[in-house]
């Protein structure tokens, strides 16, 4: 017994000593499986492939034989699924791993869409899905896909089959189409041999037929009409807007101008009724809050809700810019006023511009001022004249003088005599002139200056271009021009008798007589 024992525990002794071992070794002789998808060089086998063990290389008769396509389980780089074309045999598809999806060869084949690729054969049209099965067969004129389904043409017969190949709608004497005079639409629209409109959706359920005469497509709206009154549809058919008017435009998203003879009003969707009633000469939209009306003649101002926010008493109103500012006007006289407040305006101008930067130029009979993007007097008319804001900065003109002043109504540039010129900013630069005080026959020269007034661009020119275009501005030196950079370097020499703006790194200069373009190092461009 004791002998026994003994032999069994040198066994466990041993085997435990064994494990150790191999645990030991293992990281030293084993090897990843690694496998090399192989296929014939000659494309003419359906799906032949072998998998050899790299580690157990194959016969040479083999390598000779097949070509790499896929390695150690890693898609191949230079494959891409979808149609390719087999040189004397015709079209077919490459799967993921570069292998032909199907043992047929056809006259076309298009890319994938949604799991299935439109094949043409003997002329016909038909449908094949990912794994190369034949969904649909070709048998058909054309085949449209449409959301789940595909439209089929046979002849003069349309019909509508799923993605599976079942057809859902039977084949009739009609036309299905997913556009509407080219313009893609939302649903499928049928036209029956009998001259009515039905809806089809997506899933191939024919929802309804439109008592319609006819149908168009406008600003992304379908529109329709019945005895000659027009209304507005959705994408599965439903009507938004009835067929009650003459005319219909879109206002914005969901609103319409409708009309009944020569008068106007505001349809929104799904509404029985005109928000604003059909009575007015005009309607339009204005702020995001508000709409115009004109009435005999006159503009008045309207909410959302199309309560009477300004009577119509103007002779103008329109938004003045993208806050809630408008703009009303009466006998020459002019308001700025801000549509959440509309107090009775106690400030009107003879002109009021258009809204720079935020900045808006006005003028009375004291001169030109400037009110802030709040409507409050930051300059008071007294100026002759000043520019719409460009960089942060205006142009202030006074006395034949010129100036700069910033968003606060603060001289960056104080008038001076120097300047005779100042034109826009334009990055933080200006064109400018000054008169040549040491020679009296040359009237003006021109230079850049920055908003400070700081000289940027020396004041040597004849003339000059208001701004840098493709980092250069033309000049005109010694009665010819050139080009210069920001830092006042000649780039092009002064050769030419006129030049352009460049644009796309060319301009078109005269030389000589002759027009040619040229690049920004001053070569011809052919």
């Amino acid at each position: 017994m004791k002998k026994s024992h003994h032999k069994l525990l040198i066994l466990l002794a041993g085997g435990i000593l064994l494990l150790c071992l191999l645990l030991f070794l293992t990281p030293f002789f084993w090897k990843k499986p690694a496998f090399l998808l192989l296929k014939s060089d000659k494309l003419n086998g359906y799906r032949k492939a072998v998998l050899i063990d790299l580690y157990k290389p194959a016969p040479n008769s083999t390598i000779r034989k097949y070509v790499h396509l896929y390695n150690g389980g890693y898609k191949p780089l230079n494959f891409k699924p979808g149609p390719v074309y087999i040189t004397g045999k015709g079209y077919n598809y490459q799967d993921s791993l570069g292998l032909l999806l199907t043992g047929d060869f056809y006259q076309e084949a298009l890319p994938f869409c949604n799991g299935l690729g439109i094949i043409r054969q003997n002329n016909l049209y038909g449908m094949l899905n990912h794994r190369g099965r034949s969904i649909i067969p070709p048998l058909y004129d054309t085949i449209v896909p449409f959301s789940d389904v595909v439209v089929l043409v046979r002849g003069r017969e349309y019909g509508v089959a799923n993605r599976r190949g079942n057809i859902k709608i039977p084949f009739l004497p009609r036309r299905i189409s997913s556009t509407y005079y080219g313009r893609p639409i939302p649903f499928l629209l049928a036209l029956q041999s009998d001259g009515s409109f039905s809806v089809i959706d997506g899933k191939g359920t024919e929802r309804k037929t439109l008592p319609y005469d006819s149908i168009d497509i406008r600003n992304n709206n379908f529109y329709v009409s019945r005895q000659g009154k027009w209304g507005v549809l959705d994408g599965q058919g439903n009507e938004l807007i009835p067929t009650l008017y003459d005319h219909i435009d879109v206002c914005d998203g969901d609103s319409f101008i409708v009309s009944k003879g020569k008068f106007k009003g505001l349809h929104r969707k799904n509404h029985a009724v005109p928000l604003i009633p059909v009575m007015y000469d005009n309607v339009a939209a204005c702020t995001p809050t508000s709409f115009i009306i004109l009435h005999d003649g006159h503009y008045g101002l309207l909410d959302r809700k199309a309560n009477t926010l300004i009577e119509p008493v103007y002779d103008t109103i329109y938004h003045h810019h993208a806050q809630e500012w408008i703009v009303t006007g009466d006998h020459g006289r002019y308001a700025l006023r801000n549509t959440r407040k509309l107090e009775y305006p106690t400030e009107f101008y003879d002109f009021i511009g258009p809204c720079r930067e935020g900045m808006t130029v006005v003028r009375n009979e004291k001169g030109y001022g400037v009110l802030s993007p709040e409507g409050e007097t930051v300059v008071p008319p007294r100026y002759d004249f000043i520019r719409n804001y460009s960089s942060g900065v205006a142009i202030v003109m006074h006395n034949q003088l010129y100036g700069v002043i910033d968003r606060n109504g603060f001289f960056t540039v104080p008038f001076s005599l120097r300047l005779v010129e100042i034109y826009d900013f334009h990055d933080d630069m200006a064109l400018s002139a000054q008169f040549n005080m040491m020679d009296s026959r040359i009237k003006k020269q021109f230079g850049f200056i920055d908003k400070k007034g700081n000289t940027m661009v020396p004041f040597i020119y004849q003339d000059g271009h208001r701004f840098f275009s493709n980092g250069m501005a033309g000049m005109k030196y010694n009665n010819y021009w050139g080009f210069i950079n920001k830092q006042g370097d000649m780039m092009i020499p002064f050769l030419y008798d006129s030049v352009s703006v460049f644009s796309h790194g060319v301009t078109q200069v005269d030389y000589k007589g002759q027009i040619i373009t040229i690049d920004k190092q001053g070569k011809k461009v052919e």
